[in-house]
């Protein structure tokens, strides 16, 4: 039989500094509290504030940045500033409708599921399962994507300076079409396998941004004032180190150039 020699044991932490681990400091802190054997992880809540005033706590689960849309208490805020260190988002208030109220929080939808969802609402069948209230709301829902011209394009013209454009692309890669063009000057805010695009005062022509990047052109996706924490232990990483972390779970920047190409294979509608 073949032999095989122990590695020799030292005690102590064997790696060099800065890391946090135990005996370091930091870390010593971190695995003697309750919370670092915790088998679930818990949302970061954020306070939101408007006009100096606390509106409350939001658990923040996706990349947040100045310029896009939350909704909190049934009402649609845009972000103003993020202070991930403090975690507190300074927002006011939007100037749309008022959206409906819904509980729960789906989390990451996968693109299968999004593309599931587009071929329901373009389809004209309903399944046998369905009761009537069912097919009621889902004839509501086709009878609405067609009169904005989904079935035909993918990205409708909601007024003078607003948008929704269909990404027909799971959360992750929604998330990132909205950072990029946040990061272009317009206010977004997400839907599944959708994005609000506001034109703000000094943006671009939307159409000519999505040319852009379909061609390979660079989107700036992470600002200053770019929530990146949303994990137990991000408090204690550097912003380099968030930054890969988002590019490795949160944000698929590879992926841009295809869902503008995708976008864009649709005719405009006015």
């Amino acid at each position: 039989m073949p032999r095989f020699q122990l590695p020799e044991i030292v005690d102590g932490p064997q790696v060099s500094p800065p890391l946090p681990l135990s005996g370091l400091g930091i870390g010593e802190k971190l695995v003697e509290h309750y919370s670092f054997y915790a088998v679930f992880q818990t949302p970061e809540e954020y306070r939101l504030i408007s006009g100096g005033k606390e509106l409350g706590t939001l658990p923040i689960v996706n990349v947040m940045a100045p310029g896009m849309m939350i909704i909190f208490s049934g009402r649609r805020w845009v972000i103003q500033e993020v202070d991930d260190r403090d975690k507190v988002i300074m927002v006011t208030p939007s100037k749309g409708g008022t959206p409906p109220i819904f509980g729960g929080d789906p989390g990451d939808i996968h693109d299968v599921v999004i593309q599931r969802m587009f071929k329901v609402l373009e389809g004209h069948d309903a399944p046998t399962y369905m009761d009537q209230a069912a097919r009621d709301l889902l004839d509501e829902a086709r009878r609405y994507y067609a009169e904005l011209g989904f079935t035909t394009s993918s990205i409708s013209a909601l007024s003078e300076r607003s948008y929704a454009v269909a990404t027909r692309a799971g959360t992750v890669k929604t998330t990132t079409l909205a950072l990029a063009l946040r990061g272009f000057g317009f206010a977004v805010e997400t839907q599944d396998g959708f994005v609000s695009v506001v034109v703000q005062n000094e943006a671009p022509d939307l159409r000519s941004v999505l040319q852009g990047i379909a061609i390979g052109g660079e989107a700036e996706l992470f600002s200053d004032q770019t929530n990146l924490i949303f994990e137990k232990f991000h408090p204690y990483l550097t912003r380099d180190l968030l930054q890969a972390d988002a590019l490795s779970a949160r944000v698929d920047q590879g992926s841009l150039k295809k869902v503008c190409s995708g976008i864009l294979q649709y005719p405009f509608v006015e």
